[in-house]
């Protein structure tokens, strides 16, 4: 994935801002993401989770940035400037993989759509990409609901693929072309209208 500035770059829509994170957050990303109910529905989060995983985990993103163009952005309020979650993208240069996770005090208020429309906005917009994707597990279907919000279509499911703890799961995949970005911006251009911060503010 191409880097679109030397700058990491720092984006704004509606009611949330999305920033690179800072060491400074490991409490608070041990704090959200190290909730049992959060971290069960996240294939790559281990449970318990704890302050030093946050700090290896954000001590990874300028790097792989500064390699391949990978993003994970902090998820923040404009309004009270809190940290609400993560969303993140990595991949090639036209296929890019989603993903993201959210405090559970923050579930329910639309930031997961609001926080991905804007970076699927952003990556067909900005990084040139053809194709983005994601997955969830199969009994998280809130998540399938925001990425179809998001305009991503279900592209099937893959049984028992996901190891997760003491078992292995169903994901469920999801997809959006550009093809279809650019119909469904057309349609409702509002939804997908974020601005680009540089340099980070």
């Amino acid at each position: 994935m191409r880097k679109v500035s030397a700058e990491y770059p720092v984006l704004r829509s509606a009611r949330l801002r999305l920033r690179p994170f800072a060491l400074a957050d490991c409490a608070e990303v041990n704090r959200l993401v190290g909730d049992e109910e959060v971290a069960s529905t996240l294939v790559a989060v281990k449970y318990p989770y704890s302050e030093d995983m946050a700090r290896r985990w954000i001590a990874k993103h300028q790097p792989s940035y500064d390699v391949g163009g990978s993003l994970n952005f902090a998820v923040e309020e404009r309004a009270s400037q809190v940290l609400v979650g993560f969303i993140g993208i990595g991949g090639n240069e036209s296929r890019a993989g989603m993903g993201y996770w959210y405090g559970r005090p923050f579930w329910g208020k639309g930031y997961a759509t609001e926080a991905g429309r804007t970076t699927v906005a952003f990556g067909f917009e900005e990084l040139g990409l053809e194709r983005m994707e994601a997955s969830h597990l199969k009994d998280n279907l809130t998540s399938g609901r925001a990425l179809q919000k998001m305009g991503m279509s279900h592209q099937g499911r893959r049984v028992h693929f996901v190891p997760k703890w003491d078992t292995y799961c169903d994901k469920e995949e999801y997809a959006i072309d550009r093809e279809d970005y650019l119909r469904l911006r057309a349609e409702k251009l509002e939804i997908y209208h974020y601005e680009r911060l540089i340099p980070p503010a």
